[in-house]
């Protein structure tokens, strides 16, 4: 449109979907609207091509087309409101849905919302048009929402209806929902199918008695012995039946208004349709319960936008006062052709506990479109919970405790046959967070494959704050510069909180190789990675582990984040694991009789971040003696409380990051943290003449890396430090934890200058023959691939 703005990488992004996508004819991207100040707001995050979304709205927006498909439609129409939406139209009648591929990424800025400048009369006719030329009889009418519509689809027969309800006991529920489905229903040919599952409630024979009397031919019923099996029920009472449509209900709905199953039939009816489904509420406070289903959300397969909604809220997009189109239909009430039922094979008894409407819809999809529509409304009670069969107390408590079992069981079974076709479920933008509640931008996971897709390996990091930088971002953000590889990160949500990333955050990314969790020894991320290796079984799992977390000292201010279960969680967690990768042999002799495969890692600085930086030499009056960390040093600081206040009058103590308040009177300056960006010129700019690096004598230490080394190192600043495993090996001056002997050493790098600077030259060197991440990205890569 004009005044719209491209984002650098459009034309390359959508020259690189054509030439990749043979069968994409057509596409559409994502959209923001950008501000005359330059801000850009309001981002369109739009699903996959969606055609009865698309017949509510355009929420296309502008479209990319090849040429001689743009020759095929016609080109554009006259009218510039709709010039766009008139065109997607016509293109989707010329090529069909499925060659109108979507690339989810903001790639185009409008000047101005697209709802702003739609006019409803020539959208209309656009509409009208497009659904004449697909040879269906229907009327337009006004949408619940501006610059939206609603197609009312017309048809000359009414075609007989049979209402399957499953039920066994809990007459308080099915009394009600059979009521109201006489009560209101208008249909003039439809005829209710009762299976009783296995009722041994006296009251419930009675009232089927009675029902059958006052209905007659309208009611049939049928019984079914067992076990309660939903799926197993429907598919009696669907045997029972010779109607050309099928109506699969829960128990527990009631419905609320008449010409429910008009609407409902008037798209059951459409050739193109294989199944529809209503919204529901929540009854009490009225809010929404179902507003179709999106493979992904908790828990596994979930309803979007139903955290306390009211049933007028207009959703994301607007998606919730439109009809849409979903890959699967987790509904309480689904209606079906008898052709596309029997073609799908019907309900798997399978799922006879929880998903037997997801499955079968999934497997529906192939005979057509599933439609969700907010213009028929069911209240719906949510007593899904099996049946209990025990009558004492204690017999209650057991078949609950063998039905939920049951129930995860075929949740997860559920999850693992659909994985692999929807994990990337197109109803749902990959930009947009995993989550029922409401809809947010995933905004704690950048996925670089998604904006510059390359042929290299896929590598998902799961970090905490802080290590993780050095354990996996920096890393994989060096292979990247390499050309070997992409990253997707999930950063944590703040600096003492873990994400709990989930098998679908995985399954969703689409051809990941590797997933790298950090530190894993939280109870939750036991389920978590035991999920990952059933429903993303190619995905290599690696822990990362960098830290010997269940010996923290208790000087550390990071003592309380661990517990005295961490080695149960973790031992727990490896065991879900592939591979365990380390910083240090201290931490494989931790893990040895954890995980079989456990691979050592050292720590390396990323010359990217420190190249062209210089710390200068004699820069005051006196020695600049300094020491550089985060809080988690108390008791390493202590060691050298004594020494300071011995040499505050020969040098100039420099203190970076923490300062303990008894060390304050000695300190000639002290600086606060700073944010990891601006560590490395800070730290260079303290122009130390000699850096000290104090341990106590623990297993958390020894099994540390030698990572303050390098940093100090790479700067060229001689070291003076604990006589400790992670420091032996390197060109530094070890000693005890005596204060005479930090005192003796200190003093002897600063009555000799010359000879300090020599030790930090060769310190620097050693840095730079082994420790360059730059320069062991194969090797790193070997490591965490598989």
């Amino acid at each position: 449109p004009p005044g719209a703005e491209l984002d650098p990488l459009c034309l390359w992004r959508v020259a690189h979907e054509f030439a990749t996508r043979p069968q994409w004819m057509a596409l559409y991207t994502d959209d923001d609207v950008i501000r005359i100040d330059g801000n850009r707001v309001e981002p369109r995050f739009k699903p996959d091509l969606c055609v009865d979304f698309l017949r509510s709205c355009d929420y296309v927006g502008a479209l990319w087309a090849r040429a001689e498909v743009y020759r095929r439609a016609g080109g554009f129409a006259a009218h510039a409101s709709t010039r766009f939406y008139d065109f997607t139209l016509r293109v989707l009648d010329a090529v069909g849905a499925d060659a109108i591929g979507h690339v989810a990424d903001p790639l185009l800025s409008l000047p101005v919302s697209p709802a702003v400048l739609i006019s409803d009369r020539d959208a209309h006719a656009a509409l009208a048009a497009h659904l004449t030329r697909n040879a269906a009889e229907h009327t337009i009418r006004p949408g619940a929402l501006h610059a939206t519509w609603r197609v009312e689809y017309q048809h000359d027969t009414q075609p007989r209806v049979d209402i399957v309800l499953a039920y066994r006991n809990r007459l308080e529920f099915v009394e009600p929902a059979v009521d109201s489905l006489f009560h209101h229903t208008r249909w003039p040919d439809f005829r209710l199918i009762l299976v009783d599952n296995g009722s041994d409630d006296p009251d419930c024979a009675q009232w089927a008695e009675r029902l059958q009397q006052q209905h007659g031919e309208r009611v049939l019923r049928c019984a079914l012995g067992g076990e309660w099996n939903r799926a197993a029920a429907f598919n009696h009472g669907a045997a029972h039946s010779d109607a050309a449509y099928i109506l699969f209900l829960h128990h527990d709905v009631q419905f609320l208004a008449a010409h429910w199953l008009e609407r409902l039939m008037s798209h059951a009816m459409r050739p193109d349709v294989a199944a529809v489904a209503p919204r529901q509420a929540r009854p009490g406070d009225g809010t929404l319960d179902f507003s179709g289903s999106v493979f992904g959300l908790p828990p596994g397969i979930g309803a979007p936008e139903t955290d306390e909604t009211p049933l007028d809220y207009p959703g994301y997009l607007g998606r919730l006062q439109t009809d849409q189109n979903y890959h699967l239909l987790n509904s309480a009430c689904l209606l079906t052709r008898r052709s596309a039922f029997d073609a799908a094979g019907g309900f798997d008894p399978a799922f006879g506990l929880i998903g037997a409407e997801s499955d079968l819809s999934a497997r529906l999809r192939a005979q057509g479109r599933l439609v969700w529509t907010p213009w028929v409304t069911i209240a719906h009670y949510n007593d899904d919970s099996p049946p209990l069969e025990g009558r004492s107390e204690d017999a209650c408590i057991a078949e609950m405790a063998r039905l939920q079992a049951a129930l995860g069981g075929q949740r997860n079974a559920l999850v693992a046959r659909y994985v692999a076709p929807l994990g990337r479920d197109g109803a749902w933008n990959p930009n947009l967070r995993l989550s029922c509640e409401d809809v947010r931008v995933e905004a704690g996971c950048a996925v670089e494959w998604h904006a510059i897709p390359a042929d290299v390996p896929r590598i998902v990091a799961d970090p905490v704050t802080g290590a993780g930088e050095f354990r996996a971002i920096a890393p994989l953000r060096a292979a990247r510069r390499a050309g070997k590889a992409q990253a997707a990160i999930f950063r944590p949500p703040s600096l003492d909180v873990r994400r709990m990333s989930s098998a679908m955050d995985l399954a969703r990314l689409e051809g990941v190789d590797s997933y790298i969790v950090h530190n894993p020894a939280v109870s939750e991320q036991v389920t978590l990675l035991r999920q990952m290796r059933t429903h993303v079984p190619d995905v290599l799992i690696v822990a990362a582990l960098d830290d010997l977390t269940t010996a923290v000292p208790c000087d550390s201010d990071v003592f309380t984040q661990w517990t005295r279960e961490t080695r149960t969680h973790m031992r727990r967690c490896l065991a879900q694991c592939h591979r365990l990768v380390v910083s240090t042999e201290p931490l494989v002799d931790f893990a040895r009789h954890m995980i079989d495969d456990i691979r050592v890692v050292p720590n390396r600085v990323e010359w990217a971040r420190w190249e062209g930086l210089e710390s200068k030499r004699r820069t005051g009056s006196k020695p600049r003696v300094g020491w550089a960390g985060a809080q988690q040093h108390a008791g390493d600081l202590a060691l050298i409380e004594t020494v300071v206040k011995h040499t505050h009058t020969e040098v100039d103590w420099i203190f970076f990051g923490m300062c303990p308040p008894a060390l304050a009177p000695y300190v000639r300056e002290a600086y606060g943290w700073v944010d990891f960006e601006r560590y490395p010129a800070t730290l260079a700019g303290l122009n130390l003449d000699l850096a000290v690096a104090p341990l106590e004598i623990n297993p958390f230490n020894e099994a540390k890396s030698n990572l303050r080394l390098l940093d100090y190192g790479i700067l060229g600043w001689p070291v003076v430090c604990t006589d400790i495993e992670p420091y032996r090996g390197a060109p530094v001056t070890r000693v005890n934890n005596s204060s005479q002997e930090w005192i003796e050493a200190i003093r002897a790098h600063v009555h000799d200058l010359d000879a300090a600077e020599r030790a930090g030259d060769a310190l620097r060197e050693w840095v730079k023959a082994d420790y360059i991440l730059e320069d062991h990205v194969d090797d790193w890569l070997k490591h965490h691939l598989p």
